[in-house]
């Protein structure tokens, strides 16, 4: 586990895809997200000005109005939705 103040997160590896990847779960939400080595190498190469707007928590969460990831992930798409 990785916590602060802020936020709390159970880091794990998982191995019953098609080989190993990271999963990682916000603990106060339940959300969770899987990572590839692939994701995660290009996380390591990203440029740091790329890293740190990906990261910023205030771009993304806080929000009344946005669901969380638990619920974007999930949403299929229309694809003539355009994103709406």
């Amino acid at each position: 586990m990785v916590a602060s103040e802020f936020a709390a997160v159970s880091v794990s590896l998982d191995s019953r895809g098609n080989g190993t990847r990271l999963r990682l779960e916000d603990l106060r939400s339940g959300a969770v997200r899987y990572l590839d080595a692939l994701e995660l190498e290009s996380i390591v190469w990203a440029p740091e000005h790329w890293v740190r707007e990906l990261l910023d928590p205030s771009r993304h969460r806080w929000r009344d109005a946005d669901p969380g990831p638990s619920v974007e992930s999930m949403r299929e798409t229309d694809p003539g939705d355009a994103g709406t």
